[in-house]
């Protein structure tokens, strides 16, 4: 991709709670984002990513530092 092209973007105005805005916060300053909206960006893509590989086929494994597991459920 040409690094001068300018990408086509689309505005989406949205409601959320309170709760939702400080999660989304409390993300951004965890994984250093840059803004709001590119913690939503990425939530966005890993979860595509997840579902991408469910409709696959694979399963999604939490595995916990005492060897525990679980599947990590997607709604």
């Amino acid at each position: 991709m040409n690094p001068s092209a300018k990408q086509v973007k689309f505005r989406l105005n949205f409601d959320i709670s309170p709760e939702a805005k400080e999660q989304i916060e409390g993300l951004k300053d965890r994984i250093h984002a840059d803004s709001l909206s590119d913690v939503v960006r990425r939530a966005l893509a890993v979860y595509d990513f997840l579902w991408t590989q469910r409709e696959g086929g694979a399963t999604t494994v939490l595995r916990f530092t005492d060897g525990s597991e679980t599947l990590l459920p997607l709604f």
